[in-house]
């Protein structure tokens, strides 16, 4: 089980199997127990979003990086991410917009993905106002920045991701 990923990678068309064996020439993939989900490690996360958007992976549809990776449970979720979105505090400039969105697979009776987005989103614009006496300007449509969380059965995966990283990749789409 591979626990150091930072990439999601979402492909499309039952062909899960032809994705991996072609991802695996560019770093490590596994199934994620997810219809055509997989998890990856990849050197240069640059590099392979470059590949994915020049279609060198047929059947992908999707990719989301991933700069933090941790196990949780459905007990424990809300205050791991809690506990991990506080490095992304001093990311934020003054002005910026920022979002959270949640996109789980897996915990679905356990968990709810909106109201995660709430506590989270919630307790990071608290701290932000609390760490810089300002109030952080949110936008859930097209963020600055925003903060992908991943969950795939019990891994959670948070993604840091500019406005920037969209316009250039659209292979990086969060739902």
């Amino acid at each position: 089980m591979m626990e150091d990923w930072n990439v999601v990678v979402i492909g499309g068309g039952d062909r899960e199997k032809d994705l991996l064996e072609i991802l695996e020439e560019d770093g490590e993939f596994e199934r994620s127990g997810f219809r055509d989900v997989m998890i990856g490690k990849v050197e240069d996360i640059g590099e392979f979003l470059e590949d994915a958007e020049q279609k060198k992976y047929p059947y992908l549809n999707r990719v989301i990086p991933i700069d933090d990776a941790f196990f949780a449970s459905p007990e424990n979720l809300t205050d791991m991410l809690k506990k991990h979105v506080e490095r992304y505090i001093d990311e934020i400039e003054p002005g910026e917009t920022f979002g959270f969105r949640v996109e789980r697979r897996g915990m679905k009776e356990d968990i709810s993905s909106q109201k995660v987005e709430r506590e989270v989103g919630g307790y990071f614009y608290d701290l932000v106002e609390k760490v810089y006496g300002r109030k952080p300007k949110v936008n859930l449509k097209n963020p600055d920045t925003l903060v992908a969380i991943e969950i795939v059965g019990n891994r959670c995966g948070l993604g840091f991701i500019t406005r920037e990283m969209r316009e250039k990749y659209s292979v990086i789409k969060v739902k």
